[in-house]
This record gives structure tokens, C-alpha cells and sequence, in this order.
């Protein structure tokens, strides 16, 4: 016999809580699955975007890629990816930009581009018919592309050659003409045309932090009178020009930026890295530091070309160009002097003094006073020295130039090949 009891309801209301419960738990653990397994998918698609970014810079160390044209490369079997990559000028240097997309996950990745051989020479030295003439403690580690004459010891103010050698190296044959820098053409024509590259103009202030992706318009900052760059810091897509001077001081903090101006003077010990592009003179006072990707270029004005500054007074002056780098300076990049002026002189275009260094490339058209060190390669169409009331012409006193020492990482001329490595990460 069956004894039917009621059931308080009570205990009715507290099973359904604990089924309540357990369906909540249940739900979360579903959720936390499914938001695990959205995460890990997304997850891989920003992998996958930021493989594809790098990978268009692998790409291009192999294949020729035209300027300001954006190219698609297939990259992936995804058919939700889509890469695509584009080259501009930043002055001597390239920049290239990859953006890569995987579904709804995108990244970009910026660099400035130089060229990279690992097997660069120490030296190469034009075919003029003259001896490379080695006094002092001079000493070329690497390879030497030498006129037919090849090398010899000398003697300056009773002061011979102290090497166990000649050079630390194979010496090679040169050529009548210098190696070609790829991009001269674009620098001559950027140093007149700059404001045709679209940039939007500003003002600078005392004290001003200001940074400018290169994915955005460059900014633009220009005068006909000389500017003094102190107490102010600008980073990236940033052009500088002055008809006159440039001068930078110790308190201005510059990356990456573009400088223009007939004359560029950078006062000693500061320390940045930028691009200083001139027509008449350069000037590197004592400890001033620039570190890699630094280009010190001066485009020489001449009466065969017109490719100078615009300004108000188009006279043409001759004038003395050059390129000085003083005592216990340390510049990482490129150092070049280029005219297409080819009439023999006898002053330095480029001077590196006692314990000036440069790590990187240093290129010459014209004459070259080396009384420093070069950690990488020279190219030069003589080179000079003026020492105890004489002038000797392809003298190397007290110099150094040293392949070996050169980072395998750098990136910098464009001579024989288009810019095809990383430089540096920029954004």
C-alpha cells in the first residue's frame, strides 16, 4: 500500500535553482570553448598576417620592385590572405611597406632599404693612372680595386710606411669611372622637387615632440632664412629645408628626418641619425655621434648642372664644397660627395680627421683626405693630403679602411643593385 506524501515546495524551488545552476555552468563552459577556439583561429590569422608582412621583405632581396606602384604577392594557400607591398624614396634611402591581411586581422610592417653585399671591397680607387701611395701607419684590410700602377710606400716629412704589407688583401684592377649610385638621379631631382612629394606644412616651436608615421603624409617645414634646430625633437616622415643653413645643436633630437639645405653644419656632441643633403658644405663638429641609418650626402652645384636649391639669387659663385668630419666624430651610414664637375683640384672634398670614424660607406667623385678610419668601403676618384707645407696627391697618411669590420647586417648604397635589404624598422 502506497502512502502518498506532499513534496514542500520548498524543495521544488531548490532543485530548480541547482538546475538553473548547472545550465549556467554548463553554458559557460560552452562559451569559454567556443570563445577559446575564436581566439586561437584569430590568433592564427595575425600569425599568419605578420609571416606574410615579413616575408614581402624576403621577397623583394630577390625580385625587382618598381617605386610608388603597390604590388600583390601570394604569399599563402589562404584564400582569405591578401599581401601586398610598395617602395617609395626617403631621400638616399627606400622605403618599403608590407600590409598583409587575414580575414579581419591586419599588420604592416615599414623599413627604410639599402643595399646589402657581403662581399663589398675595402677600396676602390679610380684608374687615373697613378700609385695609391700608403705612409704612416695606414693600414687597408680587404680587397682594393687599384689603378694599373697598383700600390706603393711613401714618405711625408721624413715619415715612411710602417705595414708588414701593403694591402691586407686581393688587389684587383680598376676601372676609368666610379661605381654608379642608382638613385643620383632622384637626389637631384628630390633637392628642387621636394614639394611635389604632397607633404602638409608646419610650424616648428621651441620644445616641440613631434613624431610622424611614414604610413601618413609627410610633414614639411621650410624657409628661405637659416634654421637653428635646438630643444626640440622630431622623429619619422619629416622634411626639413632651409635656401641657406641648417644647424643642429646638442638639445635637437632627430630620427629618420631629411635635412636640405646649401649648407648643413652639425655642432658638436650631438647625437641623432638623419639624412643631411646638401649643395655647398657639410660640417661635423668634434663628438658628434650619428648612428646607423645616418647619410651625409652633398650634391655639388656646378656651372654644367641645375639642380641647386631654388632661392631668390640664382647666381652661380664658385664656391668651395666639401664635407669635413672633425676629431672623435663616429658617423654609421653613408658618406657621400657627388659633382659631376670632373675639373681637378687639390683640396679634400671629403675630410675625415685624426680619429673621426665612419662605419659604413664613404663615395668620392672627387678627392679624399683619409686620416681617420673607415670601417666598410671607400670609393673615391683620388685621394689627398696636405701635410707639412706639401700637397700629395693619392696619399693615404695615417688611415684606415677595413672591410672586415663592416656589421654584415649594414644596408646602405645603391651601387650595382637596387635597395633590397632592411635598414632599419621604422613605423
Amino acid at each position: 500500500m502506497y502512502i502518498l506524501k506532499k513534496i514542500k515546495a520548498g524543495a521544488l524551488q531548490y532543485v530548480l535553482v541547482i538546475s538553473v545552476v548547472i545550465a549556467i555552468i554548463i553554458f559557460a563552459f560552452i562559451s569559454l570553448v567556443f570563445l577559446q577556439q575564436k581566439m586561437t583561429i584569430k590568433q592564427g590569422f595575425t600569425k599568419e598576417a605578420i609571416a606574410n608582412s615579413q616575408m614581402a621583405f624576403d621577397y623583394i632581396k630577390q625580385k625587382e620592385v618598381d617605386y610608388n606602384q603597390e604590388i600583390k604577392l601570394n604569399l599563402s594557400d589562404n584564400k582569405l590572405s591578401n599581401t601586398a607591398f610598395i617602395k617609395k624614396h626617403w631621400g638616399i634611402f627606400d622605403l618599403g611597406i608590407s600590409k598583409s591581411k587575414v580575414k579581419n586581422e591586419f599588420f604592416q610592417k615599414v623599413a627604410l632599404l639599402g643595399t646589402q653585399n657581403e662581399n663589398k671591397d675595402a677600396l676602390f680607387l679610380r684608374e687615373n693612372n697613378s700609385s695609391l701611395v700608403l705612409v704612416g701607419k695606414t693600414k687597408i684590410i680587404g680587397n682594393a680595386s687599384l689603378p694599373k700602377q697598383g700600390v706603393k710606400t711613401g714618405n711625408i716629412a721624413g715619415e715612411s710606411y710602417y705595414g708588414n704589407q701593403l694591402i691586407y688583401g686581393f688587389k684587383k684592377q680598376s676601372t676609368s669611372q666610379l661605381p654608379k649610385v642608382q638613385n643620383i638621379e632622384y637626389l637631384k631631382n628630390f633637392i628642387k622637387n621636394y614639394d611635389q612629394e604632397n607633404f602638409i606644412n608646419i610650424e616648428l616651436e621651441n620644445n616641440l615632440q613631434l613624431h610622424q608615421s611614414f604610413t601618413e603624409k609627410g610633414l614639411l617645414y621650410e624657409d628661405s632664412n637659416s634654421i637653428f634646430l635646438s630643444n626640440i625633437s622630431l622623429s619619422g616622415h619629416i622634411l626639413i629645408v632651409s635656401r641657406r643653413q641648417i644647424t643642429v645643436t646638442e638639445s635637437a633630437k632627430l630620427e629618420d628626418v631629411i635635412l636640405i639645405a646649401p649648407k648643413i653644419i652639425i655642432t658638436s656632441n650631438t647625437k641623432g641619425n638623419f639624412q643631411a643633403i646638401s649643395t655647398k658644405e657639410i660640417t661635423i663638429e668634434a663628438n658628434v655621434k650619428l648612428n646607423f641609418p645616418t647619410a651625409l650626402v652633398l650634391l655639388a652645384q656646378s656651372n654644367n648642372n641645375n639642380y641647386s636649391i631654388p632661392s631668390q639669387n640664382q647666381r652661380q659663385t664658385k664656391e668651395e664644397h666639401f664635407i669635413n668630419l672633425s676629431k672623435n666624430t663616429d658617423v654609421r651610414g653613408i658618406v657621400m660627395y657627388h659633382s659631376e664637375n670632373m675639373q681637378s683640384n687639390f683640396d679634400a672634398q671629403i675630410k675625415i680627421e685624426e680619429t673621426a670614424k665612419v662605419v659604413g660607406e664613404v663615395y668620392c667623385s672627387k678627392n679624399t683626405e683619409l686620416q681617420g678610419q673607415v670601417f666598410g668601403s671607400i670609393y673615391t676618384n683620388n685621394f689627398i693630403i696636405k701635410k707639412s707645407g706639401g700637397t700629395y696627391v693619392n696619399h693615404i697618411y695615417n688611415g684606415e679602411v677595413n672591410s672586415k669590420a663592416l656589421p654584415k647586417e649594414f644596408a646602405g648604397l645603391q651601387i650595382n643593385q637596387s635597395s633590397n635589404q632592411v635598414a632599419k624598422w621604422v613605423d
